[in-house]
């Protein structure tokens, strides 16, 4: 017996923080760092720090990094085993899956070739490997999976202590190293579901020429293949779900931090001149020099409520080109303000757009009474005279006399 069991698993009891500290310690180890640990971590037992370093290398917890060598790693069996209890999962690389998978395509060549000459020795070992081979997949991918779930975890409790850009590259070493590669491979064209159809099917060529007699070990073998198939699709879906909104927000969040401080740069190198115009927002403003009374905003309503609706306009595919319309009425109402604006002041907008356009209805004159109002760059005002009546080409309008002067 290399090691007794007993002494190993009672010293670990009494050493569990001193175990965990050493594996929390990445890469060799020298005697005096191994001797401090100890007297950090202290022993409740009364252990002198000499007995737990003696012991540490008997029971080959410790193992020289080489031989006759000064430093020591923790023996990769106890490393896993001390992950293993604190559910501390490491990812598996893509590389490492489709190692299984090319041992496993190797493994059904074998096969293949045990049964065309029926040794039953040769069988019965590739369906052991082939086993086990299927336990390491299944065990690797789920620790893939935690070890993605705690990286997401982490995210959203450690808001604060790293930067966007950090967290973005982070989330996008998760997605393009691991999820996307892993999905390829276990996805239904991948190669890992080839690979397990082709060992299923020789499976049951097994049974069918009767060289295997353990039918329930054939059986647990298909149920196995089947059953990591669905868990790595199913395992590789989720961690795409849960890290692809991160992605996207982490992407974001970096592209406008990464915007503001492109802006911030320029602004400190060029100053503020053309600074405002190139990065700040622009806003309209609307300045009122006197509030409308209950009698004009009662006005607005009832011309609003009352006014019928105008219906959509069609489009005649195939019909002659013409200019359109409403193209015209676009162009009509983008000349108004050139329009006024060589007449300013006008003391009475409405009265000054019927005038000049009496072939406009009613629709076109308050649309055109309107874009003036609101243009920013001439300033409206109700005067106080009594209201008027404005014939247009279908109908009157009854309003007070509006001011239009420049800004």
């Amino acid at each position: 017996m290399k090691i007794n069991p007993q002494r190993f698993f009672r010293f670990c009891e009494s050493h569990a923080p001193l175990l965990r500290g050493l594996v929390e310690i990445k890469g060799e180890l020298s005697e005096a760092d191994v001797r401090r640990l100890i007297r950090s971590i202290g022993n409740a037992n009364g252990e002198l720090p000499e007995t737990t370093w003696r012991s540490l290398r008997e029971l080959q917890i410790l193992v020289p990094a080489e031989s006759g060598s000064d430093f020591y790693f923790v023996a990769p069996p106890v490393t896993r085993l001390i992950e293993y209890l604190y559910d501390e999962a490491r990812a598996t690389t893509p590389q490492i899956i489709a190692g299984y998978i090319q041992s496993l395509d190797a493994l059904g060549k074998q096969l293949s070739r045990a049964i065309d000459g029926e040794d039953l020795i040769v069988v019965r070992l590739a369906l052991e490997e082939m086993q086990q081979t299927l336990r390491r997949i299944y065990a690797d991918l789920d620790e893939t999976h935690r070890s993605i779930l705690t990286e997401v975890a982490r995210y959203k409790t450690e808001r604060q202590s790293f930067s966007v850009r950090d967290k973005f590259r982070r989330i996008v070493n998760w997605m393009e190293r691991y999820v996307d590669p892993l999905v390829e491979i276990v996805s239904e064209e991948g190669p890992l579901r080839a690979t397990f159809d082709e060992i299923e099917r020789l499976l049951h060529r097994a049974r069918e020429h009767g060289l295997f007699n353990d039918l329930p070990a054939l059986e647990r073998n298909t149920k196995h293949l089947r059953l990591v198939s669905r868990h790595a699709l199913r395992v590789f879906q989720q961690c795409r779900r849960e890290l692809q909104p991160l992605y996207e927000t982490l992407r974001r969040s970096s592209f406008i931090a990464e915007g503001a401080a492109l802006a911030l740069e320029r602004l400190q190198r060029e100053g503020l001149d053309g600074w405002v115009e190139t990065h700040v927002i622009a806003s309209c403003s609307l300045r009122l020099q006197e509030v409308p009374g209950d009698r004009a905003i009662e006005r607005a309503l009832r011309d609003v409520i009352e006014h019928p609706p105008e219906p959509a306009p069609t489009l005649a595919m195939h019909a002659e080109e013409a200019t359109p319309e409403e193209y015209l009425r676009h162009v009509w109402l983008e000349s108004l303000p050139d329009e006024v604006n060589r007449n300013l002041p006008v003391d009475d907008l409405l009265g000054w757009i019927v005038s000049r356009y009496p072939q406009k209805d009613t629709a076109d004159t308050l649309t055109g009474f309107t874009r003036l109002v609101f243009d920013g760059n001439f300033s409206a005002r109700f005067t106080t005279s009594e209201s008027r009546a404005y014939e247009t080409s279908d109908g009157e309008l009854h309003a007070n006399p509006v001011e239009l002067t420049t800004v």
